[in-house]
């Protein structure tokens, strides 16, 4: 199952989705330690917390296009940074969490009453995983298809049940995405450095270079104690295949499972929602701060993003074997390797080569794809382009250059001088 690109319709609306964003970062005081103050934001549904009572969690709601929903994203961390201006805080602009002394300064987000679930959880992911891992942040990118094209692409394909047509669309883009989510690891990838105090409690002050270009997409980030294995053959059973392992303990509940990639139904992440309301979209899970992007991430790789999503739900794919769903999650993780020429990604047929020619091989792909597109998409993709043809266009490669010497230091004037330009 595929977009029907070959129809004039779909082609002409195949851009037509909704985007929305989701940023995390922590709140710092301006001594570049986390911030120890409540939550200043309570009430905001848009401004929440994710594990740490200082780590905030920015969303925006679905927009038509990369350009109001970057709009949204940068109306609402200025609104941010406004506040806690008043308060002598700062937004830290990296995945890689700042100097903590000790586990005591991660102070795990306080809920209260009818809510007080959501601090029992974060204790429970405190003792499983360690409170360090909780510390990453980084950028969730949701993207919808238009209602339109996806019922045109059922009449073409002669579907009489569009709720389970449109499941089933989305169940193949999902797998699709599992297979190729390598890709924008290494295009985004934007963490490569880290203060020592995250390997050593207690020994911060010096700077620390991972080896991974992307720490948190690496082996060492935050992933379960196992390689889940999913089923997209119906959403009942791509349920099913989430809930056994809470049946057999491996997860509390089905929203531990940290996986790349995830289908979403319309409100709060809940896998019981897919099955009452059905796919509303797709969330994809991987993309690192971009401390060289105004409001964490570039509008280019956001549109690529866009384009990339569309190009999957375009090709034609198998369905994954367990062997090779579990190779894609290690393609995934060795996509997050600072050099490209070492680092080694397998495809579904079983060849295996360098990271970079593996790049080369799916831009070239999307390159051709989109060759009838305006400028402006194929500015995008030579932006792209231009990550492979040069290295020092990667974010990665430039992070390790401006704050590898001293991480902490120079993160804390970028921090104030990202407040100060708002």
């Amino acid at each position: 199952m595929k977009l029907h690109n070959e129809d004039k319709n779909i082609r002409m609306h195949r851009m037509d989705g909704m985007i929305g964003l989701e940023l995390e970062t922590h709140r710092i005081d301006r001594d570049g330690r986390l911030a120890a103050t409540p939550h200043p934001f309570s009430g905001n549904k848009c401004i929440d917390r994710d594990f740490s009572e200082d780590q905030i969690e920015i969303n925006t709601l679905p927009e038509i296009d990369e350009e109001q929903v970057m709009k949204s994203l940068g109306d609402k961390i200025r609104h941010v940074q406004k506040t806690l201006k008043e308060r002598g805080e700062l937004l830290w602009p990296f995945s890689n969490p700042p100097y903590v002394e000790s586990e005591n300064d991660i102070k795990i987000a306080q809920y209260y009453g009818e809510e007080a679930g959501y601090t029992e959880y974060r204790e429970h992911l405190a003792r499983r995983y360690g409170k360090y891992k909780m510390l990453y942040s980084g950028t969730h990118f949701n993207y919808s298809f238009s209602e339109d094209l996806i019922r045109r692409n059922a009449q073409l394909d002669g579907a009489e049940d569009f709720r389970e047509y449109k499941d089933m669309f989305y169940l193949n883009l999902a797998e699709r995405t599992i297979e190729f989510s390598w890709v924008i690891v290494a295009l985004l990838a934007a963490s490569p450095v880290a203060d020592n105090s995250f390997y050593e409690s207690g020994c911060g002050g010096s700077t620390i270079f991972t080896g991974s270009a992307s720490l948190r997409c690496s082996e060492h980030g935050y992933w379960n104690q196992f390689t889940p294995v999913l089923s997209y053959e119906s959403i009942d059973d791509y349920v099913k295949s989430i809930s056994r392992y809470v049946e057999c303990g491996l997860l509390i509940e089905e929203r531990e499972l940290y996986y790349p990639v995830r289908l979403k139904s319309t409100g709060k992440y809940s896998i019981d929602g897919l099955i009452r309301n059905g796919v509303n979209h797709i969330e994809l899970r991987m993309i690192d701060l971009n401390p060289f992007a105004a409001d964490g991430i570039d509008i280019r790789d956001a549109t690529f993003i866009k384009l990339f999503i569309i190009w999957l739900a375009s090709i034609d794919g198998e369905p994954l074997t367990v062997p090779q769903q579990v190779q894609a999650i290690q393609n995934f993780k060795n996509s997050a390797a600072y050099d490209w020429h070492t680092a080694v990604v397998t495809d579904t047929s079983g060849h295996a080569d360098s990271l970079e020619v593996h790049i080369k091989s799916v831009l070239e792909r999307m390159t051709d794809f989109y060759s009838e597109e305006n400028e402006q998409v194929k500015d995008v993709l030579n932006y792209q382009w231009s990550k492979i043809n040069s290295k020092a266009n990667r974010y990665a490669v430039r992070v390790r250059e401006e704050y590898g010497k001293d991480f902490m230091g120079e993160g804390l004037k970028l921090a104030l001088k990202k407040q100060e330009l708002e």
